[in-house]
């Protein structure tokens, strides 16, 4: 399946945060890299596992948070590698080999991962991976059931 910037677009009406997964591939999400590259005072670095500056490719597939997530998904998308030189680059790797129904879950998943991040972040609450992923899967299925 061949990668386009509309596959995102057809859960906007349901979830209309998925507009991040087109932020994302755009580079254009608040990550603390994209906040210093716009003048921000912050450190860089990823303020979850500190290991690594927090891009987009990190926040939302090479972090240990997102990882921790990905290893739970069945199929293709638990068995990728982690290192991603940008998150469009990411994408396009990942629309040549997910399957339809991998295709569906890799953008939701993501997006709940941003908000679970998000929550760690403002609230300091740290939801559990299993969690993250049954999230993620609950919006999937409703929207499914609602098409």
């Amino acid at each position: 399946m061949r990668f386009s910037m509309w596959c995102c677009w057809s859960f906007d009406g349901l979830f209309g945060g998925l507009l991040k997964v087109v932020k994302a591939c755009s580079d254009i999400l608040p990550t603390r890299t994209n906040l210093c590259q716009r003048k921000i005072p912050l450190d860089p670095a990823c303020a979850v596992c500190n290991q690594h500056d927090e891009m987009v490719a990190h926040a939302l597939w090479g972090c240990p948070m997102a990882r921790n997530v990905w290893a739970m998904v069945a199929g293709n998308l638990q068995k990728r590698c982690s290192a991603a030189e940008d998150f469009y680059s990411l994408v396009r790797e990942l629309m040549s080999v997910l399957t339809t129904k991998e295709v569906e879950v890799w953008p939701i998943v993501s997006w709940v991962i941003w908000n679970a991040r998000n929550r760690y972040l403002c609230d300091r609450k740290q939801t559990h991976p299993s969690n993250i992923l049954l999230g993620a899967m609950t919006l999937l299925q409703e929207y499914q059931r609602l098409n």
